[in-house]
């Protein structure tokens, strides 16, 4: 028997591992991979994600939720911005530099691994104003829009630009699409109470790279102060058909009036906390 114990291993001592033991110290908050909308088309071409399809990001974590529940960040409007700083992987990635779609994917997912993909909400009946309790599934998003090939008013030049001829003066310009830039400095305007037509004027003098091959600011700030009606609807037009969007939708059916809707998540404060 010894022998045959000796051959089958039956008498060796199990090897010595040289893995530490699991430690709360070698703790490293896992990843996952976010699909972009945007697919990376329309950023610049030293943008980190230009021609990239996803993200990489780390689960969020107490401190996240610290960072979510600090009234003097909600209040400076910056507190979504700290988390997207500490969620994303890439250090070299600003969050202000993400395009918009791309920005709202990022928190949609970080919400549903946090979570859950089921997220409670109270929405109004567009009909009749009644409210209902809808439960919307974050992990089943639509993808809408965007620039395609076929467009014959707008064309993709590439370096994260669009260009497009104006129909009132004939102008050619280029433009770039809303980042989370643009987005948090349109929150700035609603908590200081400035118009909307104020803020679509600001945009567009950030969103319009050149006027006719003239891409010096006071160009750009005279045409866009004096921009006629045509154009401004135009150019409009063309940021919405190039514009990827990511949408959460449900069908809704009013428990009042048995209004039948698609409806879109209503995205609030409390979005990433659950109602529990």
């Amino acid at each position: 028997m010894g022998r045959n114990s000796n051959r089958l291993g039956l008498d060796n001592k199990p090897e010595h591992s040289d893995a530490p033991p699991m430690s709360p110290l070698n703790f490293v908050a896992p990843t996952e991979i976010v699909d972009l909308p945007s697919k990376g088309l329309g950023y610049p071409d030293d943008h980190p994600l230009s021609g990239k399809d996803s993200i990489e990001i780390k689960y969020m974590t107490a401190r996240d939720e610290d960072t979510l529940s600090n009234q003097s960040l909600l209040r400076k409007g910056i507190a979504l911005e700290r988390v997207l700083e500490n969620i994303i992987i890439d250090a070299q990635i600003s969050p202000s530099s993400l395009l918009v779609c791309d920005r709202n994917a990022i928190l949609i997912q970080a919400r549903a691994t946090a979570y859950g993909r089921g997220y409670d909400a109270v929405v109004t009946c567009p009909k009749c104003t009644t409210k209902n309790d809808m439960v919307f599934d974050l992990m089943k998003p639509k993808i809408e829009g965007g620039w395609t090939a076929d467009m014959k008013d707008v064309q993709y030049i590439g370096n994260g630009l669009y260009q497009t001829t104006m129909p009132g003066t004939k102008f050619t310009i280029q433009f770039r699409l809303a980042n989370g830039e643009d987005e948090n400095r349109i929150m700035e305007m609603a908590v200081q109470g400035k118009s909307v037509d104020y803020g679509a004027v600001e945009q567009y003098k950030k969103m319009i790279k050149s006027v006719e091959n003239y891409s010096e600011e006071e160009v750009i700030n005279s045409y866009v102060e004096n921009m006629i009606i045509a154009d401004a609807a135009h150019l409009k037009d063309c940021l919405k058909k190039c514009t990827t969007s990511i949408r959460v939708t449900e069908n809704l059916t009013c428990k009042q009036c048995s209004n039948e809707q698609e409806v879109d998540v209503p995205f609030g404060t409390d979005f990433f906390w659950p109602n529990l």
